[in-house]
């Protein structure tokens, strides 16, 4: 039991430490750390005084009882490493410097903390400034240390090689450094070695290709942000000396990795905006050298600091984003990453709409006026609905219609879209003669409901009295708020809606969907998880059935238990740091993320091992209505790294910020003859097809049977590849 604690302990530490390597270049991918720790022991005396660095920092850290998760993936470790390597390599070996390299990481550890806290209320990053300040303290309080002396180990590189491995690392070693290339190449890779300070073309060969390995992406971009600083110092005329330029070169590899696809989704235009930013931060670097230099202190990577993070704040200011700039909501430490979510999201999702706002009335409904109607909804007032209720033959009244009372919508119950308090009510004004308009009191009866900081509904033209409630009011999702009128201008009568930024009477509209309608339209039927419903959609909410609610709702605790051929699976409901929803497998440890509403599951990402039941589990139940018609059919795509594999979408990866070639789409049918649960189950089947430029190269089914007690069984089938399961819950 011992044994496996000490592993337990070991495992953790040796992760950390990994990930702080990785760190440097953004990444928690632990081979790409690996592959860097190693970079660092070129010179023996600089990877021993990292590792002291980063080992202090974790312990730290650990000691201090900051959150694990963050600990893990290196994040208040890769400021203690840069600084530990940096005073190897500027010092001779002593106990004193030993000392201080050990200072340095818990100071690190203790500097991230607090840049973490001020800039943080900015949603802003520390980036590597705790590695810069704290340098810069020891630089300067070193000239007071008589017993610590500068280094010469840059000089005897071939002598610290021989130890490490004889003569065949060196002549490995004279080999590289003589590969012909061009200067500009050589530069680049002296640049991406000099990040850990080391000024040989091995160091910067094995940088690069971890960062080839580790995202396609960061690694072009890494080219972009070089190539274009080198012509824009040939363009200023400014002296180049290859040393002195690879020693401040990896402030623009950073810079463009930062802002061009870590910090901004990778696209056409973050690869632009660096023909800016990145001329931006040579004149940054130029300038700070002069200021610096009588100080005897380098730059090292305070320009890359100051541009991103200017960069980052600036944008937090924009109205819009014309610019197509648009930055992290859930940082995956991969430009790839982050691009395929971001994209698959705005497939699923359309816009960020974090507080889900739906229809304001019970059964269908037709939208007679639609976002830029042909009446009213323009200009300021473009995104706004009118609601109707039409007959099978289109008509909106009975007899002749020549009365409010004939219109089917008339006097029908108005509800509160989401839960809110209520600001601003109008409950007094006549509901007009069928065919006039009240011009003077446009908006007629009115109730505005406030549901989050600048987002408000507006529900207009109700019937004369009709309003229940009052400002102040809380009222909760699905409340009746009032009766559909004809008061105001509207020469019949029907329901005006709008959501706007603002609480008054006349107010701007702002583009913002309604979450989970059941559209018709066209012939055609889909249940649109975020819906702008255009002009003569049929729509309606559907209602959620307790039976699949209790089957797909996980609660938070909750265990769940799959018996397959194989054997037993077990999966835990958990929250993590930041409140996700996730189902954890014990054996294989792997996640799979969801959300769910009032009416859906979603899943939304997947951590883990793919040959996981979990991962087929995630797969098949990616998109979940507990509500349903006689055959619905659901469909929805998927991040195409979560579901091709790694090798198909190498190429993909280069070319992902520019077009998608490849894609994986998802589709659950219910049964076409059951409305409902009874005492037979009731089965739903879906598909999942993967294609290249359009071109279908797999197709996998998957099956569930649920009755009232649950999840009955799971099936998943690809290729030959055939896994039923059986559930069983707590």
């Amino acid at each position: 039991m011992k044994v496996k604690v000490l592993i337990k302990q070991l495992e953790w530490f040796g992760v950390a430490v990994s990930n702080s390597y990785a760190q440097v270049f953004f990444s928690d991918n632990k081979g790409f750390g690996i592959a860097l720790l190693l970079v660092t022991f070129i010179d023996l005396f600089v990877g021993l005084s990292g590792i002291l660095a980063v080992s202090a920092a974790m312990l730290t850290a650990k000691v201090l009882g900051f959150e694990e998760t963050l600990i893990r993936k290196g994040f208040y470790g890769f400021n203690a490493l840069l600084v530990g390597i940096g005073l190897g390599i500027y010092f001779e070996p002593s106990q004193i410097l030993f000392l201080l390299v050990l200072l340095s990481g818990i100071l690190s550890v203790f500097l991230s903390v607090t840049l973490e806290g001020v800039l943080g209320k900015y949603g802003l990053p520390f980036l590597s400034l705790p590695f810069i300040l704290i340098f810069w303290m020891f630089r300067l309080a070193a000239r007071q240390f008589a017993d610590l002396g500068l280094s010469e180990r840059g000089v005897y590189v071939l002598n610290e090689l021989y130890t490490l491995g004889g003569k065949p690392l060196i002549e490995f070693y004279e080999w590289v450094q003589h590969l012909g290339m061009p200067e500009s190449f050589h530069s680049y890779f002296l640049s991406l070695g000099a990040i850990f300070f080391q000024q040989t073309l091995l160091a910067g060969l094995v940088a690069a290709l971890g960062l080839l390995i580790y995202s396609r992406i960061a690694f072009m971009l890494s080219l972009v942000g070089f190539y274009i600083a080198y012509l824009f110092y040939s363009i200023l005329g400014i002296p180049f000396s290859e040393v002195a330029f690879s020693y401040i070169g990896f402030n623009y590899i950073l810079t463009a990795i930062a802002l061009g696809g870590y910090f901004i989704i990778p696209s056409r235009s973050s690869y632009i905006q660096l023909l800016l930013i990145i001329p931006l931060a040579v004149l940054m670097t130029v300038s700070l050298q002069q200021v610096l230099d009588p100080l005897y202190l380098p730059v090292h990577s305070f320009p890359f600091n100051v541009v991103t993070l200017i960069t980052l704040y600036t944008l937090k200011f924009r109205v819009d984003n014309r610019a197509g700039l648009s930055t992290i909501f859930w940082q995956q430490n991969a430009p790839e990453k982050n691009l395929y979510s971001f994209n698959n999201f705005m497939r699923r999702f359309g816009k960020n709409s974090p507080i889900p706002i739906y229809l304001p009335f019970f059964g269908e409904w037709t939208v007679t006026q639609g976002h830029n109607g042909q009446y009213t909804h323009k200009d300021d007032w473009r995104h706004a609905w009118d609601f109707e209720i039409r007959d099978e033959e289109g008509r909106t009244y009975r007899n002749e219609g020549d009365y409010s009372s004939d219109y089917y919508c008339f006097d029908k119950n108005i509800l509160a879209p989401a839960k809110g308090v209520v600001e601003k009510v109008v409950n007094e004004i006549e509901d007009n003669i069928i065919g006039t308009r009240n011009l003077e009191e446009n908006w007629g009866n009115t109730v505005i409901i406030k549901h989050g900081e600048f987002l408000y509904s507006k529900l207009s033209h109700l019937k004369k009295g009709s309003i229940p409630v009052k400002p102040g009011d809380t009222v909760e999702k699905g409340q009746v708020v009032g009766k559909c009128g004809n008061s105001g201008n509207s020469p019949y009568p029907h329901l005006h809606f709008q959501i706007q930024a603002s609480p008054y009477i006349g107010s701007s509209t702002i583009d913002y969907p309604i979450s989970d309608v059941l559209v018709r339209y066209k012939g055609k039927e889909e249940l649109q998880s975020n819906s702008n419903p255009p002009k003569n959609s049929v729509v309606s909410t559907l209602t959620a059935q307790p039976e699949m609610k209790k089957a797909f709702a996980f609660v938070v605790g909750e265990t769940i238990r799959f018996k397959t051929f194989e054997g037993e699976e077990v999966w835990e409901v958990k929250r993590d740091y930041f409140l996700n929803k996730y189902l954890y497998c014990q054996r294989t440890k792997s996640k799979a993320y969801f959300k769910v509403d009032d009416l859906m599951l979603h899943f939304t990402h997947f951590e883990g091992k793919r040959k996981s039941l979990l991962y087929l589990f995630y797969l098949s139940a990616y998109k979940v209505s507990f509500g349903f018609t006689p055959g619905l059919k659901l469909k929805d795509t998927f991040p195409i790294n979560q579901i091709f594999n790694p090798r198909r979408i190498f190429l993909q990866d280069f070319l992902a910020p520019f077009y998608e070639y490849l894609r994986a789409e998802y589709e659950l049918e219910y049964p076409a003859n059951n409305r409902g649960f009874s005492k037979k189950a009731l089965v739903l089947k879906g598909a999942i097809c993967k294609s290249s430029f359009g071109k279908t190269v797999e197709t996998s089914r998957f099956e569930f049977v649920i009755d009232r007690g649950g999840i009955q069984s799971f099936e998943f089938e690809r290729g030959s590849q055939n896994i039923k399961a059986v559930c069983e819950c707590d």
